[in-house]
């Protein structure tokens, strides 16, 4: 007898939250970083990602 597991069910919904959790505090420290050393540029970056 086998027992077959969905691989998305068991690894993917827990080990992603924590990842994207990760990417968005790295992702806002660099963008802190560059705010702190050209506000200008951070301040158009965030304008045009936010599509404004």
């Amino acid at each position: 007898m086998t027992i077959a597991c969905d691989y998305a069910a068991v690894f993917e919904l827990d080990v992603r939250p924590r990842r994207n959790a990760l990417r968005r505090a790295a992702a806002l420290a660099v963008w802190t970083g560059l705010f702190l050393v050209r506000p200008k540029l951070a301040l158009a970056i965030w304008r045009e990602a936010r599509g404004a």
